[in-house]
Protein backbone atom coordinates (compact mmCIF):
# COMPACT_ATOMS: atom_id res chain seq x y z
CA UNK A 1 0.00 0.00 0.00
CA UNK A 2 1.45 3.23 -0.94
CA UNK A 3 2.10 5.55 2.03
CA UNK A 4 1.55 8.43 0.22
CA UNK A 5 -1.95 8.10 -0.73
CA UNK A 6 -4.50 8.45 1.88
CA UNK A 7 -7.72 6.19 1.08
CA UNK A 8 -11.65 6.34 2.43
CA UNK A 9 -13.19 3.27 3.82
CA UNK A 10 -15.17 2.83 0.21
CA UNK A 11 -11.23 2.27 -0.73
CA UNK A 12 -10.61 -0.77 1.41
CA UNK A 13 -11.63 -4.34 1.11
CA UNK A 14 -11.81 -6.90 3.62
CA UNK A 15 -10.44 -10.14 2.82
CA UNK A 16 -12.27 -13.50 4.67
CA UNK A 17 -9.19 -15.60 6.42
CA UNK A 18 -9.53 -19.14 8.16
CA UNK A 19 -12.54 -19.01 11.02
CA UNK A 20 -13.50 -21.40 14.11
CA UNK A 21 -16.75 -19.42 14.64
CA UNK A 22 -19.76 -21.83 13.73
CA UNK A 23 -21.73 -19.03 12.97
CA UNK A 24 -21.78 -15.50 12.31
CA UNK A 25 -23.57 -14.88 15.82
CA UNK A 26 -20.68 -16.25 17.84
CA UNK A 27 -18.50 -13.13 17.03
CA UNK A 28 -17.95 -10.70 19.83
CA UNK A 29 -18.87 -7.29 19.48
CA UNK A 30 -18.57 -5.90 22.65
CA UNK A 31 -16.20 -2.72 22.94
CA UNK A 32 -14.61 -1.60 27.01
CA UNK A 33 -14.46 2.19 27.55
CA UNK A 34 -12.84 2.97 31.41
CA UNK A 35 -14.54 -0.14 33.56
CA UNK A 36 -17.86 -0.73 31.67
CA UNK A 37 -18.49 -3.01 28.71
CA UNK A 38 -20.83 -2.35 25.95
CA UNK A 39 -22.77 -4.19 23.23
CA UNK A 40 -21.75 -2.65 20.15
CA UNK A 41 -18.45 -0.73 19.55
CA UNK A 42 -20.90 1.50 17.15
CA UNK A 43 -21.69 4.72 18.80
CA UNK A 44 -24.90 7.25 17.64
CA UNK A 45 -23.46 10.72 16.55
CA UNK A 46 -24.29 13.36 19.62
CA UNK A 47 -26.03 15.98 17.31
CA UNK A 48 -29.50 16.86 17.68
CA UNK A 49 -30.88 15.52 15.05
CA UNK A 50 -29.75 11.93 16.23
CA UNK A 51 -29.70 11.99 19.70
CA UNK A 52 -32.05 13.16 22.29
CA UNK A 53 -32.81 12.50 26.36
CA UNK A 54 -35.26 9.29 25.47
CA UNK A 55 -33.02 7.45 23.74
CA UNK A 56 -30.07 8.25 25.51
CA UNK A 57 -31.61 6.27 28.03
CA UNK A 58 -32.85 3.59 26.51
CA UNK A 59 -28.97 2.97 25.38
CA UNK A 60 -27.39 3.74 28.50
CA UNK A 61 -29.99 1.16 30.49
CA UNK A 62 -29.67 -1.36 27.97
CA UNK A 63 -25.70 -2.10 27.59
CA UNK A 64 -24.95 0.54 24.70
CA UNK A 65 -23.07 3.32 25.01
CA UNK A 66 -24.14 7.21 23.37
CA UNK A 67 -23.21 11.06 24.06
CA UNK A 68 -25.91 13.37 25.02
CA UNK A 69 -25.82 16.18 22.46
CA UNK A 70 -24.72 19.13 23.94
CA UNK A 71 -27.14 21.95 21.32
CA UNK A 72 -30.30 23.46 23.24
CA UNK A 73 -30.32 21.34 26.06
CA UNK A 74 -29.66 22.29 29.75
CA UNK A 75 -26.81 19.26 30.46
CA UNK A 76 -27.15 20.73 34.26
CA UNK A 77 -30.86 19.08 34.45
CA UNK A 78 -30.23 15.94 32.17
CA UNK A 79 -27.20 14.87 34.49
CA UNK A 80 -29.27 15.44 37.97
CA UNK A 81 -32.42 13.44 35.66
CA UNK A 82 -30.13 10.80 34.87
CA UNK A 83 -29.14 10.21 38.40
CA UNK A 84 -32.22 10.45 40.05
CA UNK A 85 -33.65 7.86 37.73
CA UNK A 86 -30.07 5.81 38.53
CA UNK A 87 -28.82 5.39 34.66
CA UNK A 88 -26.16 2.69 34.16
CA UNK A 89 -24.55 5.15 32.77
CA UNK A 90 -23.94 9.25 32.07
CA UNK A 91 -22.50 10.54 29.42
CA UNK A 92 -22.20 13.92 28.34
CA UNK A 93 -20.44 16.29 25.63
CA UNK A 94 -19.57 19.94 26.13
CA UNK A 95 -17.85 22.55 23.81
CA UNK A 96 -15.10 25.05 25.00
CA UNK A 97 -16.97 28.52 25.52
CA UNK A 98 -17.44 30.44 29.22
CA UNK A 99 -21.18 28.51 29.80
CA UNK A 100 -19.09 24.92 29.26
CA UNK A 101 -16.68 25.82 32.04
CA UNK A 102 -19.18 26.82 34.32
CA UNK A 103 -21.68 23.76 33.62
CA UNK A 104 -18.37 21.43 34.44
CA UNK A 105 -17.98 23.58 37.72
CA UNK A 106 -21.56 23.01 38.59
CA UNK A 107 -21.87 19.08 37.96
CA UNK A 108 -18.74 18.76 40.40
CA UNK A 109 -20.05 20.50 42.40
CA UNK A 110 -22.64 18.21 42.64
CA UNK A 111 -20.24 15.72 43.99
CA UNK A 112 -22.27 12.10 43.98
CA UNK A 113 -25.56 13.87 43.17
CA UNK A 114 -24.26 14.40 39.88
CA UNK A 115 -22.17 11.56 38.58
CA UNK A 116 -21.18 12.14 35.09
CA UNK A 117 -19.21 8.81 34.13
CA UNK A 118 -18.15 10.13 30.64
CA UNK A 119 -17.68 13.73 29.27
CA UNK A 120 -16.84 14.33 25.43
CA UNK A 121 -15.18 17.90 24.65
CA UNK A 122 -16.90 18.10 21.37
CA UNK A 123 -15.11 20.73 19.23
CA UNK A 124 -14.15 21.35 15.52
CA UNK A 125 -10.55 20.95 15.53
CA UNK A 126 -9.34 19.63 18.94
CA UNK A 127 -5.79 20.26 18.41
CA UNK A 128 -5.99 23.60 20.27
CA UNK A 129 -4.96 25.23 23.57
CA UNK A 130 -8.50 25.29 24.33
CA UNK A 131 -8.82 21.85 24.41
CA UNK A 132 -6.47 21.71 26.61
CA UNK A 133 -7.81 24.09 28.95
CA UNK A 134 -11.08 22.67 29.13
CA UNK A 135 -9.79 19.28 29.67
CA UNK A 136 -7.27 20.91 32.97
CA UNK A 137 -10.39 22.10 33.87
CA UNK A 138 -12.38 18.52 33.73
CA UNK A 139 -9.58 16.77 35.38
CA UNK A 140 -9.96 19.33 38.18
CA UNK A 141 -13.83 19.55 38.79
CA UNK A 142 -14.90 15.99 37.45
CA UNK A 143 -11.70 14.27 38.69
CA UNK A 144 -13.14 10.18 38.02
CA UNK A 145 -14.67 11.28 34.76
CA UNK A 146 -13.59 9.24 31.10
CA UNK A 147 -12.87 11.72 28.92
CA UNK A 148 -13.49 11.42 25.43
CA UNK A 149 -11.30 14.33 23.42
CA UNK A 150 -12.11 15.64 19.65
CA UNK A 151 -12.01 16.04 16.92
CA UNK A 152 -8.45 15.61 15.49
CA UNK A 153 -6.83 13.72 12.94
CA UNK A 154 -3.37 13.22 12.99
CA UNK A 155 -1.20 10.64 15.08
CA UNK A 156 0.74 14.26 17.02
CA UNK A 157 -2.77 15.40 17.90
CA UNK A 158 -4.09 12.19 19.16
CA UNK A 159 -0.50 11.79 20.71
CA UNK A 160 -1.05 15.01 22.56
CA UNK A 161 -4.78 14.66 23.78
CA UNK A 162 -3.74 11.61 25.00
CA UNK A 163 -0.49 13.47 27.10
CA UNK A 164 -2.77 16.58 28.13
CA UNK A 165 -5.28 13.24 29.63
CA UNK A 166 -7.44 12.24 27.57
CA UNK A 167 -8.99 8.32 27.77
CA UNK A 168 -10.66 8.23 24.22
CA UNK A 169 -9.59 10.26 21.27
CA UNK A 170 -11.91 11.23 18.78
CA UNK A 171 -10.88 11.20 15.19
CA UNK A 172 -12.12 12.57 11.74
CA UNK A 173 -12.59 15.80 10.75
CA UNK A 174 -14.33 16.92 7.20
CA UNK A 175 -15.22 12.82 6.06
CA UNK A 176 -18.82 12.65 7.56
CA UNK A 177 -21.67 12.75 4.31
CA UNK A 178 -23.23 15.64 5.49
CA UNK A 179 -20.08 17.59 6.66
CA UNK A 180 -19.05 20.96 5.00
CA UNK A 181 -15.78 21.46 6.52
CA UNK A 182 -14.07 20.17 3.80
CA UNK A 183 -15.59 22.44 1.42
CA UNK A 184 -15.22 25.67 3.47
CA UNK A 185 -11.69 25.10 4.81
CA UNK A 186 -9.99 22.49 2.75
CA UNK A 187 -8.89 20.72 6.22
CA UNK A 188 -9.82 16.82 6.12
CA UNK A 189 -7.70 13.73 6.13
CA UNK A 190 -9.46 10.55 4.31
CA UNK A 191 -10.79 8.17 7.28
CA UNK A 192 -9.34 4.72 6.74
CA UNK A 193 -5.64 6.29 6.52
CA UNK A 194 -6.43 8.93 9.37
CA UNK A 195 -7.83 6.33 11.71
CA UNK A 196 -4.52 3.60 10.53
CA UNK A 197 -2.22 6.19 11.16
CA UNK A 198 -3.50 7.33 14.52
CA UNK A 199 -3.82 3.64 16.10
CA UNK A 200 0.12 2.95 14.50
CA UNK A 201 1.54 5.73 15.30
CA UNK A 202 0.13 7.60 18.72
CA UNK A 203 1.66 4.59 20.66
CA UNK A 204 5.11 5.91 20.06
CA UNK A 205 4.38 9.76 20.19
CA UNK A 206 2.96 9.76 23.32
CA UNK A 207 5.40 11.04 26.46
CA UNK A 208 3.56 11.71 29.68
CA UNK A 209 0.61 9.41 29.16
CA UNK A 210 1.84 5.55 29.22
CA UNK A 211 -2.24 4.51 29.59
CA UNK A 212 -3.83 2.70 26.60
CA UNK A 213 -6.15 5.53 24.63
CA UNK A 214 -9.01 4.10 22.85
CA UNK A 215 -9.82 5.63 19.79
CA UNK A 216 -13.03 6.50 18.19
CA UNK A 217 -13.27 6.53 14.18
CA UNK A 218 -16.32 9.87 13.95
CA UNK A 219 -17.26 9.96 10.21
CA UNK A 220 -16.80 8.58 6.78
CA UNK A 221 -17.89 4.91 8.08
CA UNK A 222 -19.12 2.52 5.54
Amino acid sequence: MDKRVAYKYEDISLVPKFSKLSSRGGAKTSVKLGNTTFKLPIIPANMKSVINEQIAEYLSNNGYFYVMHRFGVDLYDFVLNANKKDWNTVSISVGVQTSDFELVRRIGALKAAGQVDYITIDIAHGYCSAMKNMMDYIQDHLPGAFIIAGNVATPQACADLANWGADCVKIGIGQGNVCTTKDKTGFTMPMYTCVKNSVQHMPHLRKKSRKPVKVIADGGIK
